[in-house]
């Protein structure tokens, strides 16, 4: 190995052990997912095809994750940047 490349890296390492690790910052930037309103007569369809269905039918899994995940939308939105 070529001593000046072996000084290189003892400079390296004795740079690390005195200032230590760089430390990356971590950015978390939120995607707030959009959700699209519903008409009335959308909703009232719903709520018939809701209440026709058999309880714990996958109609009412289904709407009930889609409001778990409209809920999350909106409060993703009031999030300050």
């Amino acid at each position: 190995m070529n001593p000046i490349c072996l000084g290189l890296e003892v400079a390296i390492l004795g740079a690390r052990l005195c200032f230590g690790e760089p430390q990356l910052q971590r950015v978390t930037i939120p995607i707030c997912p959009v959700t699209t309103p519903r008409d009335r007569d959308f909703q009232r369809r719903l709520a018939a095809d809701l209440k026709a269905a058999q309880p714990n039918s996958a109609v009412e899994g289904a709407l009930s994750e889609w409001l778990s995940l409209r809920d999350q939308a909106r409060a993703c939105r009031v999030l300050p940047p």
